[in-house]
């Protein structure tokens, strides 16, 4: 499905607390939750594009930026172990 301007939609599942701190920062911001959300999916897509894969948990080269699993998003240590 394409909208009228061309955009197609994205899914994004969110835990409460992320999805709480995304309605903040729109209402922070006077921005709508999705429009926040389309400019972060920019963002860091362009961020990934330039080679800043920090945000993945990994160096600029690919390897794992940190020792610390506690750092990487999207990764539960206690559940590793």
């Amino acid at each position: 499905m394409t909208t009228a301007n061309g955009k197609r939609p994205v899914r994004v599942f969110l835990d409460s607390g992320e999805y709480s701190s995304l309605l903040i920062q729109a209402g922070t911001h006077q921005a709508t939750p999705s429009a926040l959300g389309q400019l972060l999916i920019q963002d860091g897509l362009q961020r990934l594009q330039r080679g800043d894969y920090t945000a993945l948990g990994l160096a600029s080269d690919g390897t794992d930026a940190s020792a610390d699993a506690t750092t990487t998003p999207g990764r539960d240590p206690a559940s590793e172990a």
